[in-house]
């Protein structure tokens, strides 16, 4: 397993990471027994990146994911995320489109200390090497009081660095740059893949800029209808990797990419998916047939180019 550096900073990242948030909600989610396994075998591959979740089922990702790493702290990298208050959950619309339960924020320096206390008991291990802001809108970044309250988490080493998390779904640029360029994050996570490369390219060239790094949710392209999907074929044919491998070397392609974060269906496929650093990039003319694709909207009919359905998993 190759790794890489976060940006410019001291976090590193294996360059296929595991999302532990994956594995507590949604047709995917696993039983405690099922969820260790798949968490020890990623670290048998050389896995070291883990990004969990504080608000789904109870937290139950950071208390899968601090059972599994306890013995190897100083081997992995481990992300989680604030801000959704789960006793906030209303009977009215979501604040935004995609939002699921009308989960609903809170941003104050009172209730992140004590989302950061909660995490903690939960992985029980300390510091957090990446906590992140769980779809802030503007109002959270342009919070001076909350990015006070950050630094002072830093400082007191119960956290080593501020990131963020894009969401929900594709798009929040905006939140995305002003993350970078003001508050100086070390990473932002974003959905970038063949199929939803905007914001993913303009962010990953800032991050670039600002010697952070990008973080990839979504690298499968789950949301690409199954005849686009067929159009991507050729980056397999009559070579040694698979589609799946294929699209993670694609994310891997843009070097301010640091890690990316695929689902894994079984052992098996992790398996698979963690062999995918070890290959070779895509060529240029491999990029060039994707740019294509991309810009003819993979060649489908205004009726087909409906997203495929998603699988539901836990919100990220």
């Amino acid at each position: 397993m190759r790794h890489r550096q976060v940006g410019s900073g001291d976090l590193h990242a294996s360059e296929v990471g595991f999302p532990v948030w994956d594995l507590v909600a949604g047709p995917r989610a696993r039983s405690d027994e099922e969820a260790a396994g798949l968490l020890g075998a990623a670290l048998d591959l050389g896995v070291t990146w883990f990004g969990a979740t504080d608000h789904d089922d109870g937290g139950r990702a950071e208390r899968l994911l601090g059972a599994a790493v306890r013995g190897h702290r100083d081997e992995v990298t481990v992300a989680t995320t604030f801000g959704y208050d789960t006793a906030r959950r209303l009977f009215e619309p979501a604040p935004r489109e995609g939002a699921g339960a009308a989960l609903r924020h809170d941003w104050s320096p009172g209730f992140a200390g004590r989302a950061l206390d909660a995490s903690l008991r939960r992985l029980r291990l300390e510091p957090i090497d990446l906590w992140q802001l769980q779809h802030p809108g503007m109002d959270a970044i342009e919070s001076d009081e909350l990015f006070s309250f950050l630094a002072d988490q830093v400082r007191k080493g119960k956290v080593r660095h501020v990131g963020v998390v894009l969401g929900p779904g594709v798009g929040w640029a905006d939140e995305g740059i002003a993350a970078l360029r003001v508050r100086g994050v070390a990473a932002v996570e974003t959905v970038y893949n063949v199929a939803e490369q905007d914001p993913g390219r303009e962010l990953a060239s800032v991050a670039a800029g600002e010697g952070a790094g990008l973080l990839v949710r979504d690298p499968l392209a789950p949301r690409l209808p199954a005849a686009g999907r067929a159009r991507l074929e050729l980056l397999a044919r009559d070579r040694d990797q698979s589609l799946d491998q294929a699209l993670l070397r694609f994310a891997l392609a843009d070097p301010a990419v640091a890690t990316v974060l695929p689902p894994a269906t079984d052992a098996s496929h992790l398996a698979e998916l963690a062999a995918a650093a070890d290959l070779p990039p895509p060529t240029a003319e491999d990029l060039d047939r994707i740019a294509e694709l991309y810009e003819a909207r993979f060649g489908l009919a205004p009726e087909d180019r409906r997203p495929a359905a998603a699988e539901p998993g836990a919100t990220q």
